[in-house]
């Protein structure tokens, strides 16, 4: 059949979507929670602990502003245009059959070569697709690779705070236990949008342990969050392998129809085409197709 297995397609998916979500509210909160701690006034040898907050903020606004949205966007929309190619391909298909059924069973060279079209026109949607999320892919390995760019330079920024704020490494691993792991508020809209903030009973008792040494908390909190980010990343890039996966299986399959009717004699080219189960491959990426949809309207 020229379908992958649908809820395997469909699982991947809705974990591209959920994973971007859970980027979103990474970004979400460097963006709009740690960015306005850095109004407040610093001392001087903070500056290159700043620059390196500032950096994982543009990335975190790049991701929320142009990447999520082209995530969220292509992958589905990339489902939802090869469908309706399939459509047009089944129909065609369908004809085709149904000519060979009502004369003699066996092909002519024209019908077979129709059929040979039909597929190859599926395939060049498989190639568009598949180009399309590898495009996507390249771009969130990018981010990804900015992202431990991000970590590694907060962890160099460990060392600025270590020699310039007396025991601020305990008071940043006080800090890091005040926030535990239910520190925000999050109200998403949508996979790449999110309102968030730190909850003002956690505000206040960071604050308070952070004392005279203010400007250790968006330190800390940036830490806290890129340390999360980095495995948020390895599971969007894994699902977004899941789906380029779908798009490799998809030409080896039609590849294999194409080498077959090719070198099927004219009375083989019926039981050919019936083997590739046009219909019930329909089936599926319509359901897909569906999925797609749904995701994108936020269902």
């Amino acid at each position: 059949m020229l379908a992958p297995d649908k809820a395997t397609a469909a699982q991947a998916l809705q974990s591209t979507f959920s994973s971007a979500a859970t980027i979103t509210i990474y970004a979400g909160a460097v963006r709009y929670a740690v960015s306005p701690l850095l109004m407040a006034p610093t001392p001087s040898w903070f500056d290159p602990v700043k620059t390196a907050i500032n950096s994982a903020v543009t990335n975190a606004t790049h991701w929320m502003d142009d990447l999520c949205v082209d995530v969220t966007t292509i992958i589905p929309q990339s489902v939802i245009a090869f469908a309706t190619k399939f459509d047009d391909a089944s129909d065609q298909i369908s004809n085709i059959e149904t000519e060979i059924e009502m004369s003699s069973g066996v092909a002519t060279p024209d019908q077979k070569q129709q059929a040979v079209d039909a597929l190859a026109a599926l395939k060049s949607g498989v190639r568009e697709a598949r180009e399309d999320v590898a495009a996507v892919g390249e771009r969130l390995a990018g981010l990804a690779k900015l992202v431990q760019a991000d970590h590694d330079a907060m962890a160099a920024a460990g060392a600025i705070v270590a020699q310039n704020v007396p025991d601020g490494g305990v008071i940043s691993k006080e800090i890091t236990v005040d926030l535990g792991n239910d520190f925000l508020n999050i109200a998403p809209n949508g996979p790449c949008m999110v309102s968030i903030d730190i909850k003002s009973d956690v505000m206040i008792k960071i604050t308070q342990t952070a004392g005279a040494h203010a400007e250790l908390l968006p330190f800390v909190v940036a830490r806290k969050l890129i340390d999360n980010a980095v495995s948020d990343n390895a599971q969007a890039t894994a699902a977004l392998s899941k789906a380029r996966a779908i798009w490799a299986l998809m030409e080896g399959l039609i590849d294999d129809v194409i080498d077959d009717l090719s070198t099927a004699a004219d009375k083989d080219v019926l039981p050919v085409l019936r083997q590739a189960e046009f219909d019930a491959a329909r089936d599926v990426w319509d359901h897909l197709s569906d999925i797609a949809r749904s995701l994108m309207q936020g269902d």
